[in-house]
Parts: structure tokens; sequence; C-alpha cells
């Protein structure tokens, strides 16, 4: 399998004015501006294996990827008045992983690692049993401390889509028909 992280980033990347802003159009026409913060420098296969080592976690491929070129981003955050507020996705550092495993608490129920926090109290989580069984489905959405769903897809694929959608809550999509999207207005 090939991957296709890097181009992702990259074509992320060109998208960005000087000052890591970009204009994006959003439902119903709006049009809002975002930063996006992406760490200039990536891990090293060094660092990712020592990290797997001393936790005993094996990262997926495309995951490891995104460490490479990238070891952290937040994806976009939402600016008001020039200041930002907060939103969109952080993907975390290797020393953000580390640091969230000693929060281990508050995902009970929980068979994974949490690599990025999204959305109000959202976690993006690699399930260690999926991956075990070598299922590419691996990425769960954990909400709100409560709800454990997976999102049928792998890492790669979930940032491609989030940067097509624009920051949107793409998984969601299906569930919006002509009936239930006004009422939730």
């Amino acid at each position: 399998m090939s991957h296709f992280v890097d181009k992702t980033i990259a074509g992320l990347t060109n998208l960005l004015d000087p000052n890591g802003h970009i204009k994006l159009f959003c439902r119903e026409g709006e049009i809002s501006e975002f930063a996006v913060t992406l760490s200039d420098m990536g891990a090293t296969e060094a660092d990712i294996q020592i990290f797997e080592n001393s936790n005993d976690i094996q990262l997926p491929t495309d995951y490891r990827e995104f460490l490479k070129v990238c070891n952290g981003a937040r994806i976009f955050e939402t600016l008001f008045n020039g200041q930002r507020v907060g939103g969109g996705l952080q993907l975390f550092s290797l020393n953000e992983l580390q640091e969230n495993l000693s929060y281990l608490d508050l995902f009970e129920g929980v068979n994974g690692i949490a690599i990025a926090h999204l959305l109000e109290e959202c976690h993006l989580v690699i399930d260690h049993e999926r991956l075990k069984q070598n299922d590419p489905n691996y990425l769960f959405i954990f909400e709100d401390g409560l709800d454990y769903r997976p999102l049928h897809l792998n890492f790669e694929i979930f940032l491609d889509r989030y940067i097509m959608s624009q920051g949107e809550t793409f998984w969601e999509w299906g569930h919006w028909t002509a009936t239930n999207y006004y009422k939730t207005r």
C-alpha cells in the first residue's frame, strides 16, 4: 500500500497564506478564515520506535508516515478578529501522545490510543484490537467520554477527507437529510 499523507499535507500547505491562514467556503455560503499550524520538523524513525517500545504500542504505517512528515498539527483552528480561538483538529505530536497516555482514566472502555482532539470533547482513537486483526478500518471517534464508534477509516483517509471537507464532520453527512437538517437550526 502506498501512502499519500505527505501529498495531503503538501497540498494543504500550498493553500496557506504567509501567516498560515486559509479562507474556506463553509456551510450555507459563509466564508471564514482559519489557521493551520504544522510542525516544522517530523519525528525520526528512531523517535517513533522509542515511543512504541516504551509504551508497548504499534502505530499504523500511515500514521507513522504522518509523524515523520509532521510531528503534530492544528488544522482549521478558528480565527476571530485574527486571533486563534480553538476548534478544528489537533493532531498530537509524539510528546503529546505520551502525555495523553497518562490520562487513561478519561478513556474508560476505549481499547486504543487517542491521537487527536477534534471538535468539542471528541478524540480520534487508533483501536488496538483492529490493528492486531490487520483491519484497515482502525480509526474510531470517542465523543463526550461516552460514545466510542468506528469511523470505518484509516488515518490517511480520515485526514484527506477532513481537509477536503474543510473541517466539516463528513462522517455524519449521511445522517443529514432534507427532513432533519432544518430541525437542527
